[in-house]
């Protein structure tokens, strides 16, 4: 993002003419990007082991029962379940703030592509600090009150976005509002983590994760899909965002009944 924001607004840095890049230029620098970057994982990792050549249909069915095999693991862990559950809806909240942020800021604000860049440079900035404080705060405090302070200033977010401009104008408000989504964006995510991880077994941690990954992407499409009924309903972007609220209210409702101190106590049990 930084070498973009150069390309967009200082090209003569990198010595092209101003105005020389467009946003399209962007993508084609994230595409080389990936290509540099994947060369060390094939020219020099090696596979451990071959493993048995499957035909599509073979390794789908594999995989389905694999992970109805996984499913049906995680079942067996009460408190687990509850924190994937509520994981999944207020991680739907969270998703969604990323993704309609930019046009959010565009529509709402009218702000250009080099601020949009400026802005979420400064938030994946101050998010690496939000990730040392959040832990910390975890190891203080406990990482499911940790998780729920996170989701109180998600929700507060929500509803200041909602009422943008109330205190200053809404381009200073904006800024300030992606500071604190910077301090709880990495901090949420990382107390999230570690609280599944003292409920998941060792012996399981690589196969819970997996799920706990997957299951949280496919989930999270249904906050801006709810986001996008409510604008096109509305027809103001601002109006669509109390939507995300019932996913951090929700998240929070069902964390709340997870006993902490259960989950660690069932992690010790033998896994079948």
């Amino acid at each position: 993002m930084a070498i973009n924001l150069v390309m967009l607004k200082y090209p003569e840095w990198l010595g092209f003419p101003a105005g020389y890049f467009t946003v399209q230029d962007c993508f084609l620098s994230v595409a080389i990007w990936w290509l540099i970057f994947s060369l060390p994982t094939f020219l020099f990792l090696k596979e451990r082991g071959q493993g048995l050549s499957l035909s599509g249909r073979i390794s789908f069915k594999a995989g389905y029962h694999r992970l109805k095999h996984t499913f049906n693991r995680i079942k067996t862990f009460p408190e687990l379940t509850k924190f994937l559950i509520a994981f999944l809806i207020y991680n739907d909240g969270i998703e969604t703030v990323i993704v309609m942020a930019s046009i959010f800021g565009a529509e709402v604000l009218g702000m250009q592509t080099n601020e949009l860049i400026l802005f979420f440079l400064m938030i994946q900035g101050i998010a690496f600090l939000g990730s040392l404080v959040f832990g910390w705060l975890a190891d203080t405090i406990g990482k499911k009150r940790s998780v729920l302070i996170s989701l109180a200033i998600w929700s507060l977010i929500v509803i200041w976005a909602f009422r943008l401009g109330l205190i200053w104008d809404q381009k200073t408000e904006y800024w300030i509002l992606g500071v604190l989504v910077a301090v709880v964006l990495g901090g949420s995510q990382a107390a999230s983590r570690s609280l599944q991880g003292i409920f998941t077994p060792d012996a399981n941690s690589a196969e819970f994760f997996g799920f706990f990954a997957v299951s949280g992407k496919f989930a999270s499409v249904f906050g801006p899909l709810i986001y996008g009924i409510l604008v096109a309903i509305t027809g103001n972007v601002q109006s669509g965002i109390l939507s995300v609220l019932i996913f951090f209210l929700g998240g929070m409702a069902i964390l709340w009944t997870v006993d902490e101190k259960k989950g660690m106590e069932e992690e010790q049990r033998p896994v079948l």
